[in-house]
């Protein structure tokens, strides 16, 4: 009698490295061909953003071509990010080793956005701000394109992508802020409806994702060693790092965030003591969610 392999087939989709190094300069040349297009359709959406003196502020033509390419990457990245969770969701060797087309769409789209970004992040100008989206940017790049020539963790690549959900709201507030009638906007039910959407999105997609994302990733590994042992650095060490370290980056932006949810919707805002206390609970839960997850 045939021994039946007691483990799901394997789902891979690999690629040449030749026809994956052609793919990625296909992308490299999209998102470098739209982060510029960008500029003069900032140009005829917001006229007044023409004549800002600091193009990289609030205002800037380049602030308002930055939140529109921010805006379409978040939407053209989400339904990868749901399609690979989908199919490589259904066995652990799945989710540690297995590929699709969605889930190297979805990598290569996000490894050549943030590389067609750095410059871009230059042009506006370093600040504070922008030197923590640089970090972000080079340890995404390094953990997402180990994993995209390795063939792995694909899985908790898109699942930690579903944080982008939260940039469509960002992307609207900076948007707003580049039209002229920009006080009258902020007035607005679809304003304060977007800022109560954005701290939603932004606890439910980074606060709460990012530790059940780390905690289903360290119990698949405890449960079933047998398939996780021929890890190497890049699963142990730096998808773990980079999630906490991501997690902590969002933690930090988030309490910029919540005041401004509050004082668009004229609400007393919260001192930064309770914010941080919330933070810590919604850790705790997205521990817990993980843990249940598989």
């Amino acid at each position: 009698m045939d021994v039946v392999d007691s483990y799901p087939l394997q789902i891979r989709y690999d690629m040449q490295y030749s026809e994956l190094l052609r793919l990625t300069m296909v992308y490299i040349a999209i998102c470098s061909i739209g982060q510029i297009l960008a500029i003069p359709v900032s140009w005829l959406l917001f006229p007044r953003s023409r004549t800002q003196e600091a193009r990289g502020e609030p205002g800037g033509d380049l602030w308002a071509a930055d939140a529109i390419c921010l805006l379409l990457f978040s939407i053209a990245l989400l339904p990868s990010a749901f399609g690979s969770i989908t199919i490589l969701s259904t066995s652990v060797d799945a989710r540690w080793n297995g590929t699709c087309w969605s889930s190297i769409h979805g990598c290569l789209l996000l490894c050549t956005r943030l590389f067609c970004h750095i410059p871009f992040l230059f042009w506006k100008g370093l600040n504070a701000s922008r030197k923590r989206i640089l970090v972000h940017h080079v340890m995404v790049i390094l953990v997402y394109g180990t994993g995209l020539l390795k063939g792995s963790m694909h899985f908790w690549g898109a699942a930690a992508g579903l944080c982008e959900f939260s940039n469509m709201f960002l992307a609207n507030i900076e948007l707003v802020k580049c039209c002229s009638n920009m006080h009258q906007l902020k007035q607005s039910l679809l304003y304060k409806l977007n800022s109560a959407f954005l701290s939603l999105a932004y606890i439910c997609c980074r606060l709460v994702l990012f530790p059940a994302v780390l905690a289903a990733l360290l119990t698949d590994a405890y449960t079933h060693p047998e398939l996780t042992v021929r890890s190497s650095m890049v699963e142990w060490v730096m998808m773990p790092m980079s999630i906490c370290c991501v997690w902590a980056m969002s933690a930090f932006e988030f309490r910029n965030i919540f005041e401004g949810t509050f004082k668009a919707l004229d609400l007393d805002v919260k001192n930064a003591s309770s914010c941080l206390q919330l933070e810590i609970w919604l850790a705790i839960l997205g521990l817990l969610v993980g843990h249940c997850l598989f």
